[in-house]
């Protein structure tokens, strides 16, 4: 007999490491968390109009659900739509309660204070509700914003990128679609949204080279990357294979993947990867704690691959608006990737090198700058001492 659905929720038991089962609860819909309580569930799946009458007006909670049912909030891309939304459903969590015209600019530093050990989620926390406070200011719940110019705080760059023995190891243990996943996101410099949304309408021929054109979620920036010789037989074998649909990158059912499933299916490789690495080195004497082990020393994630293409190019000596042309970002932008990314590369150092020693001029040429003698050139009559 099928499950009811009314409620709208999708619910996942788990068996912890201590025996308990603990039930989690996601948007049957949209596969969204929506936390382990399941009456807040219930909650967070109403609709924003019902959530907003729902809710003491003026309050936090009240300008939370306002937001979402507005048009700014419709017009924000799906990825960012569900990043926002976890911070809309935390902050609601802990302060839907206080009113908007009660809020401090000095509660900002409390918040900090609180999350100091996870400054990327602090950070994110002020980012909403600044848009909160600048949208009750719209709204005229408050005459000016307490929060304008946040001090934010300081978190370090990420700069893992993918080794070619990396890539080669998660290409031969991935399934088909995701190898073409892998090289899509590699060789576009593309996120993984734009890539499974990617469809073969979107490519072309043009003189013997494949191109995807495509416009980014995230930015609307409209791109037509050429597609790299190692993808391209990937992508002519696709084209060339009518299962699946339109989509270039489809989930096993032929629809487009969600997002979660498309987690779930990655991460089985890395776990797979893992446990060869751990028979190779330990042989039958492998264990659950040492492909764990194995599992902590993968750092390289799926958004890794856009900064590991950017890396390659700029180590073949592409130059920024080039990169910037492919990537879909603005020249001073990818500049500002490179210079994060890319620095202190030996691998740089010695393209460098190897690029001037080819260029020089040969050691017989009269462009030598002379190098000062060990015996000093006697100083003209009348010269003064310096």
């Amino acid at each position: 007999m099928p499950r009811p659905t009314e409620t709208g929720l999708n619910t996942i038991r788990k068996t912890l490491a201590d025996g308990t089962v603990r039930a989690y609860y996601y948007d049957r819909k949209t596969g969204k968390s929506l936390g382990t309580d399941r009456a807040k569930a219930l909650d967070r799946i109403a609709t924003p109009a019902a959530a907003a009458s729902a809710c003491t007006p003026g309050s936090i909670a009240a300008l939370i659900a306002t937001y979402r049912a507005s048009a700014a909030w419709s017009k924000l891309a799906p990825g960012t739509r569900i990043l926002y939304g976890r911070y809309l459903d935390l902050i609601r969590d802990e302060w839907g309660d206080l009113p908007v015209a009660g809020f401090r600019a000095r509660f900002i530093e409390k918040i900090q204070d609180r999350y100091r050990d996870q400054p990327r989620k602090a950070n994110l926390i002020v980012v909403v509700l600044r848009i909160l406070m600048r949208r009750a200011v719209k709204l005229e719940l408050i005459a000016a914003s307490p929060i304008v110019k946040p001090d934010l705080l300081p978190t370090r760059a990420r700069d893992q990128v993918w080794s070619r023995d990396d890539q080669a190891e998660f290409l031969d243990a991935a399934p088909e679609r995701l190898r073409l996943a892998f090289a899509l996101m590699l060789y576009t410099l593309q996120r993984p949204s734009d890539v499974l949304a990617m469809t073969r309408g979107q490519v072309m021929e043009r003189d013997g080279r494949l191109f995807i054109t495509l416009r980014q979620q995230k930015t609307g920036e409209l791109v037509a990357a050429p597609v790299h010789r190692d993808l391209d037989p990937l992508m002519r074998a696709r084209l060339a294979d009518n299962a699946g649909g339109l989509l270039l990158v489809a989930s096993p059912t032929g629809r487009p993947w969600s997002r979660r499933n498309f987690s779930r299916k990655w991460d089985a490789t890395v776990r797979r990867l893992a446990l060869r690495r751990a028979r190779k080195l330990f042989g039958l004497g492998w264990t659950k704690e040492k492909v764990r082990a194995e599992l902590a020393k993968q750092h390289r994630q799926r958004r890794d691959l856009r900064r590991t293409g950017v890396v390659r190019m700029a180590e073949a000596g592409v130059t920024t608006p080039q990169i910037a042309a492919l990537g879909g970002w603005s020249i001073d932008y990818t500049q500002r990737i490179v210079d994060t990314y890319l620095p202190r590369r030996t691998e740089v150092a010695l393209a460098g090198m190897l690029a001037w020693e080819a260029n020089d001029a040969p050691a017989s040429s009269t462009n030598v700058v002379r190098l000062a003698s060990a015996t000093p050139r006697p100083r003209a009559k009348g010269a003064k001492r310096g």
